[in-house]
C-alpha cells in the first residue's frame, strides 16, 4: 500500500473515532500552558507591524516556519506517542 493511501486511511480512522480531535486538543492545551500560542501571536503582530506593505502570504510563511521549529521537543514527543499508540492499536485490531 502506498504511503499516501496508508496515511489517508489512518487519518480517516482517527477522525471518525474522535481521536484526531482528542490529540489536537491535547496539543493545543500543552502549547497554551507553555505560553507558546501567546508568543506566536505576539511575534505575528510584531512582524505585521514592521512589514510594509503587509503581505499575508509572506507573514504566514514566516510564522509557519517559526511555529514548526519552535514546538518544544517534549510536546512533539508526547503527541507522536499518542499517534503511535493509536496506530499500534489499529494494527492489533
Amino acid at each position: 500500500m502506498a504511503t499516501d493511501a496508508l496515511y489517508s486511511q489512518i487519518h480517516k480512522r482517527m477522525v471518525e473515532s474522535g481521536e484526531w480531535n482528542r490529540i489536537y486538543a491535547t496539543l493545543a492545551d500543552k502549547l497554551n500552558e507553555l505560553g507558546w500560542i501567546d508568543e506566536l501571536r505576539h511575534q505575528g503582530k510584531e512582524q505585521a507591524r514592521n512589514m510594509h506593505p503587509l503581505q499575508f502570504s509572506t507573514l504566514f510563511a514566516d510564522l509557519d516556519a517559526h511555529a514548526q521549529a519552535s514546538v518544544p521537543l517534549a510536546v512533539k514527543q508526547e503527541i507522536i506517542g499518542l499517534i503511535k499508540s493509536f496506530v499500534e492499536k489499529q494494527l492489533d485490531a
